[in-house]
């Protein structure tokens, strides 16, 4: 699991306040984060506290971590490739060896 804070979008917050003052300090109070969960059968991505992927797939297959493209790919239910844009989490070099790892050590201990 990786979790990061979120990056803040100050305009949403002053659009959805009338009084800017009190929505600069709703905003600088608020906090919001970001998560990647992999488990041996589900993958979640969240991203400011919202589910973008809630995603079962195939505990026989293999989940990889493509640094190139940014993205997790895993084969579904139905043994379909099938990947997962991570540019909204905004994945650190230090992030991805840790997932890169994570995933390692995962299928070496199967």
């Amino acid at each position: 699991m990786i979790k990061k804070a979120s990056v803040h979008n100050f305009s949403e917050t002053l659009l959805s306040s009338d009084k800017s003052l009190l929505g600069l300090l709703f905003f600088l109070k608020r906090e919001k984060f970001d998560y990647l969960i992999i488990t041996k059968k589900r993958i979640l991505y969240i991203i400011r506290n919202k589910v973008i992927k809630n995603i079962s797939y195939n505990n026989n297959s293999k989940v990889n971590f493509d640094s190139k493209q940014n993205r997790i790919e895993y084969y579904d239910n139905q043994q379909e490739k099938e990947y997962i844009e991570l540019y909204d989490f905004r994945i650190t070099l230090e992030e991805i060896q840790q997932i890169k790892n994570a995933l390692n050590k995962f299928y070496l201990i199967r």
